[in-house]
């Protein structure tokens, strides 16, 4: 007599049953599996409509079924189940600086300068703090953590101490370098995230630290007087009294050429700037391969024809004199088209020009109670204290300086008449005008 097996009689009504109905139903988008694999891992799929199976792990049940449930919500929206899994924010990093950002470098987007220092940041301030987390896997909470690390951050910028002077405390890094660093990593993780290598920013998500960067200060007239005093003796006085009198940012004033300047007219063409490109960091070497360029400004406005003060006209005719006389005197000069110059006819290196300019305020004897050093940007700022104190209004101040953020309240490009032009440049020349004649010697 046959003996009854329950489970042989369980598995023919099955197939009795699927024979009924046909096939068994195929797992519509979104659906998956989730179960205990033979070594303890909790493993979660979903099927594509391409066919393909995604899978989600943990150890943990409840994780697995979290990462699970996350993303058959991916499916059910439409969002892209992002394929950088397994990536390192460091691998991610390197790829996004020296393949995407030269791709837009070289298609025009963006400027060679910025490129080095995106990529410097990534090198110096976020690689090597969170450059071992999983790309997929950064949170808003490491990256608060990340952002803390930084504020605690000795600076590596020390300055350079006088004979018997005491060393200072150490610097961190600033405000402005941390919210800096910031924002590069939240352009980087945009890249991912249209490359779908990941479903979210989550810098976009972290506000960056609060705080104050030091601000430039404007020269009191005392310091201007004692300053351009001195600067009558100096090789590049013309250029400070340039730099001041047009408003101009240091890289301005030394990509100018006679070419840009018409004496007669009165005007002069101003925008690229003279940059030290300091080039990638050679790895087996540790050292740069920079090299002096002039780069166009960052935006249209930062190009424009601007009004010469009458002083400061007196002052280029003279300057060009001289220069004329010293280039016939040299046994080689290498380009007769800058305005200001090497001894030999080249242009002046931006760092040797920042040299020349803490010599030149050391002999003026010019001291901050707090020790901060005057910068040469600080004749930017100059130039727009005095200009409102000549009654000039702030939206023709930040037309003239051709800035987009002067006023904080405000962030549109003004666009100056000729007559709002030459008011800028007349209050400028009745400040200048008392500072003296600064020559090129």
């Amino acid at each position: 007599m046959a003996t009854f097996r329950p489970h042989l009689a369980r598995r023919s009504q099955l197939k009795s049953s699927e024979s009924r109905r046909g096939k068994p139903r195929a797992r519509a988008n979104g659906e998956g599996s989730f179960y205990r694999r033979a070594d303890g891992m909790w493993i979660g799929t979903v099927t594509m409509p391409d066919g393909s199976r995604p899978t989600v792990s943990s150890k943990s049940q409840k994780r697995a079924r979290e990462k699970w449930h996350e993303l058959q919500r991916q499916v059910e929206d439409g969002r892209p189940i992002t394929s950088g899994r397994g990536i390192t924010l460091e691998r991610f990093l390197n790829q996004w600086a020296n393949v995407t950002l030269k791709q837009r470098v070289a298609a025009g987007k963006l400027a060679e300068s910025t490129r080095i220092s995106y990529a410097d940041h990534v090198r110096l301030h976020i690689n090597p703090h969170i450059g071992g987390e999983q790309l997929t896997k950064l949170s808003p909470a490491r990256l608060r953590e990340w952002l803390l690390e930084l504020q605690k951050k000795p600076s590596a910028r020390q300055r350079k101490l006088k004979p018997g002077e005491d060393p200072p405390p150490v610097e961190l890094l600033s405000a402005r370098t941390v919210n800096y660093c910031h924002a590069v990593l939240r352009a980087a993780l945009n890249s991912a995230l249209k490359d779908e290598l990941i479903s979210r920013n989550v810098a976009e998500l972290v506000e960056p630290p609060s705080g104050r960067s030091a601000r430039g200060t404007a020269l009191t007239a005392e310091e201007a007087e004692k300053l351009f005093s001195e600067a009558v003796n100096d090789r590049w006085g013309v250029l400070w009294l340039t730099i001041l009198g047009l408003g101009l940012r240091r890289g301005e004033a030394l990509s100018l050429r006679w070419e840009d300047v018409d004496l007669e007219a009165g005007v002069v063409n101003v925008g690229p700037s003279l940059q030290r490109l300091r080039g990638d960091v050679d790895q087996e070497t540790g050292r740069r391969r920079g090299q002096l360029a002039v780069v166009k400004g960052k935006t249209d406005g930062s190009t424009a024809s601007m009004a010469i003060p009458a002083t400061l006209i007196t002052v280029l005719k003279q300057h060009c004199k001289e220069q004329a006389v010293e280039r016939l005197a040299a046994e080689y000069w290498a380009d007769p088209g800058w305005v200001f110059t090497t001894h030999v006819g080249t242009p002046v290196e931006p760092r040797n020009a920042n040299r020349s300019w803490t010599a030149l305020c050391d002999r003026a004897g010019i001291v901050r109670p707090d020790g901060q050093r005057i910068r040469i940007h600080d004749l930017r700022h100059t130039a727009a204290t005095w200009l409102h104190a000549a009654g000039l209004d702030m939206q023709g101040i930040k037309g003239a300086l051709r800035h987009s953020r002067l006023a904080t309240t405000s962030d549109i490009y003004t666009h100056l008449s000729a007559e709002v032009q030459r008011k800028a440049a007349d209050s400028m020349d009745g400040a200048l005008a008392k500072l003296g004649r600064v020559g090129a010697k």
